[in-house]
């Protein structure tokens, strides 16, 4: 099989193209499936969801599969098309735009929770349920009631709010040793194999809705959208 190349990396306002159908088969459960290169649908994994979108008007689902190929999964009985045939790729923009901006916003939450000396130690960047985890290093006393929790939340979304409003471009590479690295200009890099906004000036109504401790963690939940998509945004990477 040749190799499949994931242009979800590259470039995040990338939602349709022509692509060849590399492999194909059918699961345990009957369901067909394809590999296509270039791939533009982000497989779920690094706490975001899957893309969501069609090939040749086929809805399907990608799916990570053993050796890192993306597989895109269609409902039972649904007609794929034969391997070294051409195919029309579309990826749900607003889906994937939902993504990309809860994605980066966590990664403002991130590094704004380490600047207090809190340790990242998990995440989800699904809608509706997005959150870090931190496990804060030394004395808690500034998380030991509910009204000094809520003064940190607020103090966390003034820190986000300032990055945002400074802007910087988001961008992404692979270093010598084959990790995708993303930058956030004036921020931070560090490993992430996500979607992400193109820039900082993007993102809206990022909310950090709460912080609490729950069995020991400190969990902050928050929200974030993209800036309505006129077809223009700078690609991530």
């Amino acid at each position: 099989m040749s190799h499949q190349d994931n242009q979800y990396f590259a470039d995040t306002y990338l939602f349709e193209t022509a692509a060849e159908v590399l492999a194909s088969g059918t699961g345990a459960d009957g369901a067909p499936w394809i590999a296509v290169s270039p791939n533009i649908f982000h497989p779920r994994g690094g706490g975001q969801p899957s893309d969501e979108g069609r090939v040749d008007g086929v809805a399907v689902a990608p799916e990570r599969r053993d050796g890192g190929l993306v597989a895109l999964v269609a409902e039972p009985g649904a007609e794929t098309a034969r391997v070294g045939s051409r195919v029309a790729t579309v990826v749900e923009p607003a889906t994937r735009l939902l993504h990309a901006a809860l994605h980066t916003a966590g990664h403002l939450l991130g590094f704004a929770g380490e600047e207090r000396g809190w340790t990242h130690t998990g995440h989800s960047h699904y809608p509706g349920q997005a959150r870090l985890d931190f496990d804060p290093a030394g004395p808690r006393e500034e998380l030991a009631t509910p009204e000094l929790r809520e003064a940190v939340r607020v103090e966390l979304q003034e820190r986000v709010d300032g990055l945002v409003a400074a802007g910087g471009a988001v961008t992404s590479r692979i270093d010598a040793g084959g990790v995708r690295m993303v930058t956030i200009e004036g921020v931070n890099a560090e490993p992430c194999g996500g979607t992400h906004v193109g820039d900082l000036s993007l993102l809206r109504d990022v909310r950090v809705l709460e912080v609490k401790i729950k069995r020991g963690a400190l969990k902050v939940r928050y929200d974030a959208a993209h800036a309505e998509f006129d077809g223009h945004a700078e690609p991530a990477g």
